[in-house]
């Protein structure tokens, strides 16, 4: 599971990075959103292409795969959609709704049961993400921010809707291929919003292919592994780390202030996660090959507890 959870904190920071690529660039917020995705498809096909693997590519998509596509490109144009109504913070605090609001959906429909010390972790884990945005949720439902409010319910219900999914993929499908596709897929839903953008000039060339790079191909293939190997509750937790990620992301390289609360939010995020990690055990899948290795190691590494082992069957 430490990989697994390892691979979720990769994909946290990696999707971060996208603010911060975002300010540095300059690029419009539906041209970014373009080229990490499409970028992230082609970095997935050269690399697939280096290490002779492109055959799984092959296995035709199935709906899942491409819902989850549509889904992606959803929750960044709505987010980027609400955000032209309401503030920044009260936008981010609706699209995190959507880990803890993933959790309690799978405790429900994939029989992964939250019990009362998971429950308080995944609840510590959001008040820490309240203190990183000072508790500024002043969301008033008035005509000028009612289309804000309804974008952000979106992408909230487009990031849960892509978090449950990759929960349960079909078998026959792997991890690198549903990647290459939901990215694919993705960026063909985010054509339409680039009707006037212009071809990309050559100080833009490294941004896009940063963007590409980090929370595009990394960040969505870290979490897709991750998500088909983590409980979603342990996942929602570990999915804070991308807010902690930008606020300190903001306070080094931009030089913004780091309040008291919210450092306490970003030490309070990191404890529920290192509590999380601490309490569960290794996946099912992880810890039966772990005992098969050990059980075909045994002999070599003890060889004279097996001779002790057989005599009692001569006898």
């Amino acid at each position: 599971m430490g990989l697994y959870m390892l691979l979720a904190l990769v994909s946290a920071v990696a999707m971060a990075s996208s603010g911060v690529i975002a300010r540095l660039s300059g690029l419009a917020a539906a041209e970014l959103t373009f080229y990490r995705l499409a970028v992230g498809a082609l970095c997935l096909l050269l690399l697939l292409l280096a290490s002779g693997k492109l055959a799984v590519l092959k296995t035709k998509p199935d709906w899942r795969i491409g819902l989850n596509g549509v889904l992606l490109a959803s929750f960044m144009l709505c987010f980027l959609s609400a955000i032209q109504y309401i503030s920044l913070a009260n936008a981010i605090m609706l699209v995190y709704l959507a880990p803890p609001l993933s959790a309690v959906v799978a405790h429900g429909l994939l029989q992964e049961k939250l019990d009362l010390p998971d429950t308080g972790l995944i609840a510590l884990s959001f008040l820490g993400f309240a203190m990183l945005q000072q508790f500024q949720f002043q969301l008033v439902l008035d005509a000028a921010q009612l289309p804000g409010l309804l974008f952000g319910l979106l992408s909230l219900l487009a990031y849960s809707g892509f978090l449950l999914l990759n929960r349960r993929p079909q078998p026959g499908h792997s991890q690198l291929q549903r990647t290459f596709y939901q990215l694919l897929i993705g960026a063909c839903c985010v054509l339409p919003f680039l009707s006037g953008m212009a071809l990309p000039t050559s100080d833009s060339l490294l941004w896009i292919a940063l963007a590409g790079i980090f929370p595009g191909f990394l960040a969505i293939y870290c979490a897709i592994v991750a998500l088909q190997h983590l409980s979603t509750r342990v996942y929602a937790t570990l999915a804070y780390l991308e807010p902690v990620t930008v606020i300190l992301a903001g306070w080094l390289l931009f030089a913004e202030q780091l309040s008291v609360l919210q450092g306490a939010g970003v030490l309070l995020i990191m404890l529920t996660g290192l509590m999380l990690a601490l309490r569960h055990k290794p996946a099912k899948v992880v810890a039966q090959a772990l005992t098969k290795v050990e059980q075909q190691f045994a002999p070599l590494a003890d060889p004279a507890n097996t001779t002790q082992v057989a005599e009692p069957e001569k006898t």
